[in-house]
């Protein structure tokens, strides 16, 4: 417990440092810890429907087409760094688990999605996935060659919390995927 004697600091002053001890202990409230489960009828109503066959091809006509001469290749069109594989990328698995777990300590934040997989989210900039988060809102961005990722958690209304996902593949049609997921409890 803090106290403080001094007196004749003037109310500003007196202001300013209960502002800062308690903007410091803003992880005690923070609403996002916790354990939460995939709810399966809310996720379908805030799904966005796509029709079959949209934004699933690249819109290069002369497709991933390269020159190479004695084995080196020729750079082309595009400057995009090609995949360095042929398979389709992961998903991120926040799309993927029915559970997750959401605990902070200092500036990280970790994620744990079905007991298995782990995630930790580093505040600011931190090898290339930029990461922000407050009382309202946490969001990380990223690239890859193959897409732009950006992951979005907020708090509804109703105590649910809803996670938006926008893959942007480059020469294609970006997309969002929302889940809704229910508090199971918390983690006090």
């Amino acid at each position: 417990m803090l106290s403080i004697t001094r007196t004749d600091l003037p109310l500003s002053r007196y202001s300013l440092v209960l502002l800062l001890l308690a903007s410091n202990s803003w992880g005690a409230d923070f609403h996002f810890e916790g354990r939460w489960q995939l709810n399966l009828e809310e996720s379908d109503k805030v799904a966005i429907k796509y029709e079959e066959g949209s934004g699933t091809g690249r819109r290069n006509a002369l497709g991933n087409a390269s020159v190479s001469i004695g084995g080196l290749p020729l750079p082309g069109i595009s400057s995009r760094i090609p995949s360095q594989s042929s398979m389709a990328p992961k998903n991120p698995e926040v799309l993927l688990c029915t559970m997750m777990d959401i605990n902070t300590t200092g500036k990280r934040l970790t994620l744990i999605y079905d007991d298995r997989d782990k995630e930790v989210l580093r505040e600011g900039d931190y090898r290339g996935r930029a990461s922000t988060w407050d009382k309202k809102r946490i969001r990380q961005s990223y690239k890859t060659p193959d897409r732009k990722v950006t992951k979005t958690w907020t708090l509804r209304k109703d105590d649910r919390l809803l996670v938006e996902v926008k893959l942007d593949p480059p020469g294609d049609r970006a997309r969002k995927y929302r889940r809704v997921f229910d508090r199971v409890s918390p983690t006090r």
